[in-house]
């Protein structure tokens, strides 16, 4: 069985406390490091459509630089507003020094 898992990056490339946008199949993806920890959620706002890769990190949170909204790496939780809608969370691993995503369906899907 093949795994679902795609090297996107090198994990040399993404510094603690930083993050790169990067597409798999057409789709783009934000991969985040914060301290030993690494996350990819969907790079849109589920407010407005706007690529999330523009905003910044806080810590385990990234920013919309459109609106403002904040949101939880690990849940896809908006965690103040306008957005009210979770963003979409993936399976991300380091093997290695290459970062590693799983594309295929959100851990936060109900």
């Amino acid at each position: 069985m093949d795994s679902p898992f795609v090297a996107v990056a090198r994990a040399a490339d993404v510094p603690s406390g930083g993050f790169v946008k990067v597409e798999v199949a057409g789709r783009a993806f934000l991969v985040a490091h914060v301290g030993e920890h690494w996350y990819a959620v969907e790079d849109l706002c589920s407010h407005e459509d706007f690529p999330l890769s523009y905003g910044c990190l806080e810590g385990e949170r990234v920013k919309c630089s459109l609106h403002g909204s904040r949101f939880d790496l690990k849940t896809g939780r908006p965690l103040e507003e306008p957005a009210d809608t979770p963003i979409a969370t993936y399976r991300v691993a380091v093997a290695g020094d290459l970062v590693l995503l799983d594309p295929t369906a959100p851990t936060n899907a109900h």
